[in-house]
This record gives structure tokens, C-alpha cells and sequence, in this order.
């Protein structure tokens, strides 16, 4: 689909459909009035009758009868303006073009007006290419339910953006990648399938990689990986990608930055056997392994000045014959050791072993995404993902990140009383059982093996996929959650002149209390 600026008077465009946004309670926005007038007044009656509500995912075609070049006028809803935020604003596009593909518009026109601002293109963007996915059908001889979009033409932003255009474009695109990866039967995309796309990123982008089998997991001590994968056929694979950015600057002691992702192909819970009503959704535990692989190709591609690792922790969680069982004591691969009380908890197992390979491989900061705990979706739900971090400087440049990226996250506190709950009466720690607070023990888990750098985790179990069919305002199915926030935090730390990172230590608060 190509998306084009246009300076054109959008009553003379040559489309199928012209989309004007309206938010719930509000007139039409100034710039929509002239082709109110020209249209007899129709679409501000539509409005002011509340015959148009401009609900969040509400889409209105209305014919234009030949009073205006375009075939049809869409009102399309933003929901309230108190509600509006970059998350809502992705979504509110997604739908319009959804809708669009459904009643078979090849030419569509976008016209900006209030509230929307200047700032919000590249949300109006990434939200259109979000609409063009649809999950890759396995069905002979199917017909698609919707057809594609020839042409996004977008009114009112100005002249000179296509840079930013393009840029957005391959950040939905980019999502849209980690969405269908998700969607990926277990039985096509295994460990060593996602080695090999891996691998295909690689020697697109020129990356270093390097991908590491059993042998080499042994070798290396990678003992917690190790022991998730024993009990499958398939074995794991440690994934590494490194983004080698800081050639390009005249020092290299800036920050390297890791991206670190779950990749779970497929769960059964192991010995712990999960139960099997909706064990098929398990197909999507590794959504954090593609956020991850999506963002750093994107990351490459543009060159950042910035050194960015990618380590993916891929395994099958099986109940086979040589699977791990609850009460085992495993040595992790920085040394300390873990009693396994539930085979289920494993992400937080790979994970551990991913963070130390990404430190060994000389990352300063680190962020980990995860479909890590279903407690998720008891504490924050569908519609955003939670997070815990070690660093008051480093979350708040994360923080930032999502924000720019309309890519909620909630973060929740460390509290040091709850680390007493982390203790194993026969090993350093152990991996679940903890009582309450299942998400946050879960992070703080994990932050046990980020040896005191600035680390953040963002646990995606319910924002990667929404499963709620009375949660009409979020997505539907898989959502790519986290890829844009991984690129844009890039994007925020590549270091520029004047900046200095790490900072001092004296100048960053530590938030292991808070």
C-alpha cells in the first residue's frame, strides 16, 4: 500500500473515499466544513443529530451523490477527546482501513482535522498500515474477506514529511511482521525456524549473529534454557543479533543497547501441564522473540548510531520423557542456582539465561519482553502491557518510548519486601509459588540476573493477544506488542552530540525500593 502527502484541495481528489475523523461530543473540525457545504450540509447533520456517534471504531460511508470528486465521504470515530491517546489513535486508523478493504476502496483519502494535530502523523500512518494485515490463512482455495488498498493519500500535515512517512510505514510494517509470526502454527515456526529467519535478517542487514545449540548451550552453562527445551524434540536455540552502530561514531563507549525476547514456540506448561481448553493460544509465547526480531531489523536498516543487540531465548516447553520436573535444581548460567517448582514459570528461566548472554556480549542496558504471567491480565489486562525495571533513568526513557510509539505500558512497583518471596529453601531462588504479586515476582526474578545494569521488563501475556470478545475498543487477536517500543527506544538512546551515556551514577536514582 503506498501512502503519499498531498497538498490538493481534497474536494478534487480523484478517490474512492475521503475519511474525515470526528470525536465523540464535538462538531466537525474546521477543515471539514467547506466540503460539509459542498455536500449540503449532510455530514455536520449526521453529527449534530447523534446519527454519527464517533465512537471509537465507528465508520461511516456516506455517497457523495458527484457534489465532490470523491465517491464517498467516511466519518470515522476517535471516541472522546479525554480518551484519545496514541494507542487509541493507531487503533482508530486501523479499523477505518480495515472497514475501507472491506467495501473494496483501492483509492483512499485521509483529510486532517481538529483535533488532530500536525504531531500525530505518524500515528495516522502506522495505524492505516496496522489495518492491512490480515493473518495468513492455511485454507485451500479460500477467498480473503477483504481486498488491499492501492493508495493512502493523507491531506493537512504539510509538505516535506515523507521521511517521517516512510519511517512509520516500516514501523506498522515491522509490527504487522511480529503479528504474523505470532499467528504462525507451532508446528512451522519451531526454535530452529526462528533461528533461521534469524539468520535471514542477518544477511539482509549484514548483522552479526550467532545461534547456539545444545553443544554450545552446555558448554556456555546455559543450564535454565537447557532444561525448559529437554523435554521436546526440537532442541532450544540461544539466538544473538548484534547491530554493531557505534561505527559510525568517533568513540565507541556509548551504550549498548539489548533486546531481549521470550521465544516459547510453543507451551504446554511441561510437567506442569497447563490445561488444554485453550492450550492452542500457546502458539503465541514466543510474541516476545518477534517483537524483538521485527524491531532490530528495522533498527538495522535505518543505520542508528547505535550498537543494539537482539538475543532471543527459543525453546519448546514439552512434557516429554527428558522433561525438567518440579523439584529440580538447576545452575543458571551466571551461577546461581534455581529450584524449578513449576515447570510452567519458564520464561522467566529462558529469560534469565538470555540476560546473561546479552551481558556477556558487553550490554549496558536491557529490556526484556515477555508473555511471562497470566497474573498479567489480572493486573492491567488487554489493553496495555506491564512492566518493572531497576532504573528511574532508564524507565523513564522507556517510558518515553512507548509513548512516541502508542505502545501503552504500566509500570509497577519493586517493592523490597517482596524479595524474601524469592527465596528457596534448597537453591538461590526459586521460580514460582510466590503467594501474590505474581507479575511483579516474575520481573523480579528476571532482574536477579541483570547484574546492577539499568534493565526494564515489559510482560505482554495479555497485550500481545487479546482473547476478550466484550473488549470491542482493543484489537482483536494478535497485536505485535512492544516491536514500536523496542524501536523507538532505539531511536531515543542513539546517542547524539551533546549526549553522555551511561550518566553518572551519582545523577541516576535507583528504583530497587520502589
Amino acid at each position: 500500500m503506498k501512502i503519499s502527502l498531498v497538498s490538493a484541495d481534497p474536494a478534487g481528489l480523484n478517490v474512492d473515499a475521503l475519511a474525515i475523523p470526528v470525536v465523540t461530543g464535538q462538531k466537525l473540525g474546521a477543515a471539514a466544513l467547506d466540503l460539509d457545504a459542498a455536500m449540503g450540509g449532510v455530514l455536520s447533520e449526521m453529527v449534530v443529530n447523534a446519527e454519527f456517534r464517533a465512537r471509537i471504531h465507528e465508520v461511516l460511508p456516506i455517497p457523495a451523490q458527484g457534489k465532490i470528486a470523491p465517491r464517498r465521504v467516511i466519518l470515522y470515530g476517535l471516541g472522546a477527546l479525554h480518551d484519545l491517546d496514541g494507542q487509541r489513535l493507531r487503533s482508530a486508523h486501523h479499523e477505518l482501513v480495515r472497514a475501507s478493504r472491506t467495501w473494496g476502496y483501492k483509492r483512499l483519502a485521509i483529510l486532517r482535522t481538529e483535533p488532530l494535530g500536525t504531531d500525530t502523523l505518524k500515528a495516522v500512518v502506522e495505524g492505516c498500515v496496522l489495518g492491512t494485515f490480515e493473518r495468513r490463512s492455511r485454507q485451500t482455495g479460500a477467498e480473503p474477506e477483504r481486498r488491499e488498498i492501492d493508495e493512502v493519500l493523507i491531506a493537512g500535515f504539510g509538505a516535506g514529511r515523507e521521511r517521517e512517512v516512510i519511517a512509520a510505514q516500516e514501523n506498522g510494517e515491522a509490527t504487522n511482521r511480529a503479528r504474523e509470526w505470532q499467528n504462525a502454527p507451532p508446528n512451522e515456526l519451531t526454535p530452529d525456524a526462528l533461528a533461521q529467519e534469524a539468520t535471514r535478517i542477518a544477511q539482509r542487514h549484514n548483522l552479526e549473529i550467532e545461534v547456539l545449540g545444545p553443544k554450545e548451550l552446555k558448554s556456555g552453562g546455559y543450564n535454565l534454557l537447557l532444561g525448559v527445551g529437554e523435554g521436546s524434540a526440537k532442541p532450544p536455540r540461544l539466538i544473538r543479533l548484534r547491530h554493531h552502530g557505534n561505527h559510525q561514531l568517533e568513540t565507541h563507549d556509548g551504550p549498548i543497547l539489548a533486546l531481549i525476547g521470550k521465544g516459547i514456540t510453543f507451551d504446554t506448561g511441561g510437567i506442569s501441564l497447563k490445561n488444554p481448553e485453550h492450550m492452542s493460544q500457546m502458539k503465541g509465547d514466543m510474541a516476545g522473540a518477534a517483537a524483538v526480531l521485527s524491531a532490530i531489523e528495522v533498527i538495522a536498516s535505518r543505520k542508528l548510531p547505535l550498537d543494539v543487540i537482539a538475543v532471543i531465548a527459543a525453546a519448546e516447553n514439552m512434557p516429554g520423557p527428558a522433561a525438567q520436573r518440579p523439584g529440580d535444581v538447576l545452575v543458571s548460567a551466571d551461577g546461581k542456582t534455581v529450584e524449578i517448582v513449576n515447570t510452567d514459570a519458564e520464561g522467566r528461566l529462558v529469560l534469565a539465561d538470555a540476560l546473561t548472554h546479552a551481558l556477556r556480549n558487553g550490554a549496558t542496558h536491557l529490556i526484556d519482553l515477555a508473555t511471562l504471567t497470566g497474573a498479567a491480565t489480572v493486573a492491567i489486562g488487554h489493553a496495555a502491557s506491564a512492566a518493572v525495571s531497576n532504573d528511574d533513568e532508564f524507565w523513564s526513557v522507556v517510558d518515553r518510548a512507548s509513548r512516541e510509539a502508542g505502545d501503552r505500558v504500566w509500570r509497577l512497583p519493586i517493592y523490597a519486601d517482596y524479595r524474601i518471596l524469592l527465596r528457596s529453601q534448597i537453591a538461590d531462588l526459586r521460580n514460582s509459588e510466590y503467594g501474590e504479586a505474581g507479575t511483579i515476582m516474575g520481573g523480579m526474578f528476571i532482574a536477579e540476573f541483570a547484574g546492577g545494569k539499568p534493565w526494564a521488563h515489559i510482560d505482554i501475556a495479555a497485550s500481545s493477544w487479546n482473547t476478550n470478545t466484550e473488549l470491542t475498543t482493543v484489537l482483536r487477536g494478535p497485536s505485535g506488542a512492544g516491536t514500536r517500543l523496542c524501536i523507538e527506544l532505539a531511536e531515543l538512546m542513539t546517542p547524539r552530540p551533546t549526549d553522555s551515556w551511561p550518566p553518572p551514577v551519582s545523577e541516576r536514582t535507583r528504583a530497587a525500593g520502589r
